[in-house]
């Protein structure tokens, strides 16, 4: 609704969402899975024509899935003309998302209090009677202190407002303008989903016993395979926030010469955002880890889902634009950024219990980023600066020629290294006295980063400045601290029009790619146990964010036009 009054123009409305989200979510184990090896005659061909397989797999008739949610949102905004150049706009929105329900209840958790799996009230019933309950336990959700159907109780705090005002102090060639919002993260979390533990238990795979093999065709699976995989469900913080980010900007415009100018600071943040951890992870020492206190001894690694997580960006734009005039266009910004934050929604740390350890800039925003293009007719021809009263002949060859430029510059990514070995934490779950092989950071010894002269594709970093981490410690390196290659990227394009009386043109173009074939190399091996390959380029990359990372290319096109 809109209303308007004076210097006021107040618009308002509400937004009412019903989702509903159905998936079957069948395995493709559900018929039986079969694969074959050289186990049993040395070659895997002679083994599949003897119908001998190596491993056999089957699944459960899966369950439906129907989970539904409603979302409810307001806001009211005004747009007041304070002065004739001074405009405010005055907004709030508020948001009240409630979290998922699962029609026949079939959705549930991990409490860290209890050591039970929370499932809603009146759902006991749609548990898989194949849960070993003497190994864990379900209780629904009222016994437990949960929300009776969602599990998880509802932010009822979700208030985001909005200011932002346009200024022109100094006539109508310069314009202040500036902005503050707060923004809600739409979708709740969703829990775990009825093809998983407690209402789906999977079992194991199969392998076939040797010398003399029990699964033998057309027996595609034994009678009995005696026990069954029990996977927990994530554990997820009852009273969970709404992770929010709040922007503001404030710029400065400005118009001369045909151009425009613009320098802007861009901020944003994300607070209260979801990440998840180990809560069963043991300390970090020099003990193996069949030797530590874990919070429960006897359940593999529990993630616990909580708010927390975050990141700040901060950043100066500085562009010029000219639009179309005499034949000339053009656009060139510059972006110099930096964002520095722990964990994204889905990430967990390597230490579970220190999460500041996690706080590094971000890896793939780049601290430089140029982009810009041209357009320019060559002043040739008729209606042009040069050769405007030539023969025909002449204006034909001489004019319609236009001369097109993208280009594209990046800095490179923020690499993490990466080590390779026997845990030296006793922190990675086993249970054997064997420590497991984990990937983790190791202990950086200097600046890893070589001068620009002495970088090459065969030793883009130094490996050297790192090591294995100390027994009983995580490594000290942190996150990004391996300055990857920079992509740069011209895109040039020449064109001639050929005007067929006043009504009919024809017209030629070539256009290129990577126009001086500049390789755009990839990210090099940051793991430093590979041997020869750390710290190797082995060609150019995906650079996404570009047009085109590979080498120079044309295209050659004509067209007639009416």
């Amino acid at each position: 609704m809109s209303w308007t009054h004076g210097r006021h123009n107040v618009k308002s409305g509400v937004l009412l969402t019903r989702v509903h989200f159905a998936d079957w979510q069948a395995s493709d184990r559900l018929f039986g899975n079969v694969q074959f090896s050289n186990r049993f005659t040395g070659h895997p061909y002679s083994d599949f024509l003897l119908g001998i397989p190596t491993t056999a797999s089957r699944a459960f008739s899966p369950l439906r899935f129907d989970q539904i949610r409603w979302s409810y949102d307001v806001f009211a905004a005004d747009d007041f003309k304070v002065r004739p150049n001074l405009t405010l706009n005055v907004g709030l929105r508020y948001e009240l998302h409630p979290g998922w329900s699962e029609e026949q209840g079939r959705q549930a958790l991990f409490d860290i209090t209890s050591g039970k799996i929370v499932v809603p009230d009146g759902s006991l019933s749609q548990v898989s009677p194949l849960l070993p309950r003497s190994y864990v336990d379900v209780v629904e959700a009222s016994k437990a202190g949960f929300d009776s159907s969602k599990l998880l109780r509802t932010d009822r705090n979700n208030f985001a407002p909005r200011i932002g005002l346009a200024y022109r102090p100094w006539g109508n060639s310069t314009v202040l303008r500036a902005g503050y919002g707060i923004f809600l993260d739409i979708i709740p979390r969703s829990l775990s989903a009825a093809s998983s533990a407690p209402f789906t238990i999977a079992e194991p795979s199969y392998t076939n016993p040797t010398p003399t093999p029990a699964v033998v065709f057309p027996r595609v699976f034994p009678s009995s395979v005696g026990v069954t995989n029990v996977s927990l469900p994530s554990a997820v913080r009852p009273d969970l926030r709404t992770p929010y980010s709040m922007q503001y900007n404030l710029t400065v415009e400005h118009q001369r010469w045909s151009t425009g100018f613009r320098i802007s600071y861009i901020g944003t943040n994300t607070r209260q955002g979801e990440w998840g951890f180990n809560i069963n992870q043991p300390v970090a020492d020099a003990r193996r880890y069949i030797d530590k206190a874990r919070l429960f001894p006897t359940y593999p690694g529990i993630t616990y889902v909580t708010n927390g997580a975050g990141h700040q960006y901060h950043s100066m734009t500085l562009e010029a634009e000219r639009r179309f005039a005499k034949g000339f266009a053009y656009q060139l910004s510059w972006v110099w950024a930096r964002d520095i934050g722990d964990l994204e929604r889905g990430e967990t740390p390597e230490n579970a219990f220190d999460r500041a350890r996690e706080r590094s800039v971000w890896l793939d925003i780049p601290t430089h980023r140029v982009a810009g293009y041209f357009m320019y007719e060559l002043p040739f021809g008729k209606g042009k600066r040069f050769l405007s009263g030539a023969h025909p002949v002449v204006r034909a060859a001489a004019g319609g020629w236009e001369i097109t430029g993208v280009y594209q510059y990046y800095s490179g990514q923020f690499l993490t290294p990466q080590w390779t070995g026997p845990d030296p934490t006793g922190t990675a779950n086993t249970s054997s006295a064997t420590p497991a092989q984990v990937t983790i950071r190791p202990n950086q010894l200097r600046d890893p980063n070589l001068p620009s002269d002495q970088r090459s594709v065969g030793r883009w970093f130094d490996v050297g400045a790192f090591a294995a981490p100390t027994t009983g410690f995580f490594g000290n390196a942190a996150k990004g601290v391996i300055k990857g290659p920079n992509s740069n990227l011209w895109d040039v394009g020449f064109a001639k029009r050929f005007d067929l009386g006043e009504r009919v043109r024809f017209r030629w173009e070539l256009t290129a790619t990577n126009f001086f074939n500049h390789p755009n190399w990839a990210n090099p091996n940051v793991s430093i146990t590979s041997g020869v390959q750390s710290g190797v380029i082995s060609g150019v990359g995906d650079v996404s964010s570009l047009d085109a990372s590979g080498p120079r290319s044309f295209r050659m096109g004509m067209r007639l036009e009416w």
